[in-house]
């Protein structure tokens, strides 16, 4: 077992509401304690995931000591990223993630779907040198389990993650910009 400090956020304030950076028609992104959440349920674009890698960029340099962590949830209505989405992605997992505890991506739909969705993570993380912890799951709580040791709050995270997710799902088709 861990210490409760362990894999902890000590240098981002844990924040008590989901902060949401964006959303739009096809994506939302958002903050809830170390955690970068971003939900993709339209077709993934070059201006969309680099915008997610510039409030990545943002949240790991107030933590600089691999104290965050990323989730993404691609939800089954999501298409396959495009060649400019894809080397944002690329970027994320070379210069980004390498300095987050874990990134954790939720291929949603189960099947062929999520096995699309795992072959194109597995290309951008076999392909491009990285130090990376990269995980797959298929649902929301899988990923929260995993990313629980390494929440600012390793105790009660979990549960006040998944509603996160929840809003910020719910915040998809609504127009917000920060």
């Amino acid at each position: 077992m861990l210490p409760h400090s362990a894999g902890r956020c000590n240098n981002v304030r844990p924040m008590t509401k989901l902060v949401v950076h964006v959303a739009d028609h096809a994506h939302a992104v958002g903050e809830y304690g170390n955690t970068l959440i971003q939900v993709w349920r339209g077709a993934p674009t070059p201006e969309g995931s680099a915008e997610v890698n510039r409030w990545a960029e943002a949240l790991t340099s107030r933590a600089p000591n691999q104290e965050t962590c990323s989730l993404w949830v691609v939800e089954p209505s999501s298409s396959p990223p495009d060649a400019g989405t894809r080397a944002n992605l690329a970027r994320f997992g070379k210069e980004i993630a390498p300095r987050m505890a874990m990134a954790v991506v939720v291929a949603e739909g189960g099947g062929f779907r999520s096995a699309l969705v795992r072959s194109v993570g597995v290309a951008l993380t076999r392909l491009i040198p990285h130090t990376a912890a990269f995980r797959f799951t298929n649902d929301v709580a899988a990923a929260i389990a995993l990313l629980r040791p390494h929440l600012a709050d390793p105790v009660n995270g979990g549960e006040a993650l998944q509603k996160a997710v929840f809003e910020l799902r719910s915040k998809i088709g609504q127009a917000i910009a920060s």
